[in-house]
């Protein structure tokens, strides 16, 4: 029968490597940056794909970390080292909207935004209508793989019509489907169909809100199951913050944008002055209806906001959880 100490010893070991495993995972990260996309566009993808887990590798290495220092004790300092990768890579993440104070209650000033996907295999629509119709409901909604189905469930739903009089929706068979939903008029509506078969479909508006006009974008590019997929989602997020950028004043861009915080996707719309509503939340897989790895889904909004809040929505029966952001102009 093995000793305590070789049974320790031989979870130490593999613990370290853990730990060191976890720790190039998040050099990942910058590595993925750093990566021309022009000549070896197949590295960076693949590089790329492995950057988007962060959160496990931060998981994981924190729990590889505590099984080293418990059996190592003093000999444990080394692992500063990696701890510091990891961590750096949270620290190293497209700029945030600066936060703000909570504004009274009876303030009408805060725009509450929300983006979910709703699966393009959902049936069942129920929680989504009892989100929608209760007093929690945000101002604007942005939905993704919006199929007929989900129209007729929305469209039958007398409370849902009288919440959200203003919609601006294309229903689809695959999982591109786009709609806005809004508390408040919308205008300028226009729908931009793909270009290319890279592409996918996007759609864009103008909430007439307290008086003044706040440009809409919304959007749900290709995931990247390929470097020239990774190529056209980043491409799109970029013309779309150019877009945004150009129209001026407030502006929001939102939906399961495909990539996270470390990839080049976000960082591309920093040139046009759009930051993120909130930090890092994993929001897909929807495992068990609190457990998620990859933060996919996002509020990107113009320097003209700031956070009061952003946190996960209600579980909706789809493999992503929805994000909800509560915004102030300043």
């Amino acid at each position: 029968m093995p000793s305590r100490s070789s049974v320790s010893q031989f979870f130490a070991i593999r613990a370290q490597w853990l730990v060191w495993l976890c720790a190039l995972g998040g050099l990942t990260a910058p590595l993925s940056r750093a990566l021309p996309t022009n000549h070896v566009s197949w590295l960076q993808w693949l590089v790329e794909l492995a950057a988007h887990w962060q959160w496990v590798y931060a998981t994981v290495g924190a729990v590889a970390m505590g099984l080293v220092a418990w059996t190592l004790r003093r000999r444990a300092w080394w692992l500063a080292v990696p701890a510091l990768v990891v961590a750096g890579s949270f620290v190293w993440q497209p700029a945030t909207l600066p936060p703000a104070a909570e504004p009274g209650a009876a303030s009408a000033k805060v725009l509450k935004v929300s983006t979910a996907n709703l699966n393009l295999d959902t049936t069942d629509f129920t929680p989504l209508r009892q989100w929608l119709a209760s007093a929690d409901a945000p101002d604007v909604v942005f939905l993704q793989e919006f199929t007929e189905l989900a129209q007729r469930a929305l469209d039958d739903d007398t409370a849902i019509a009288a919440h959200y009089p203003h919609r601006l929706a294309v229903k689809q068979s695959d999982p591109f489907g786009l709609a806005i939903l809004s508390r408040h008029p919308l205008a300028d509506a226009k729908v931009l169909q793909p270009a290319t078969d890279l592409d996918t479909l996007r759609l864009r508006a103008t909430l007439l809100w307290n008086g003044q006009p706040v440009h809409l974008s919304a959007l749900h590019p290709m995931p990247p199951i390929s470097s020239a997929f990774a190529q056209a989602r980043d491409k799109t997020l970029e013309d779309e913050a150019r877009h945004l950028a150009q129209a001026g004043g407030l502006s929001v861009m939102a939906g399961d944008l495909n990539t996270t915080p470390w990839a080049l996707g976000l960082w591309a719309a920093e040139p046009a002055q759009m930051r993120r509503a909130g930090p890092a939340m994993p929001t897909w897989p929807n495992a068990w209806g609190w457990l998620s790895g990859l933060p996919l889904d996002h509020v990107l909004a113009s320097q003209g906001w700031q956070l009061v809040e952003a946190h996960t929505g209600p579980d909706l029966g789809s493999d992503h959880r929805p994000m909800v952001v509560r915004l102030v102009a300043q």
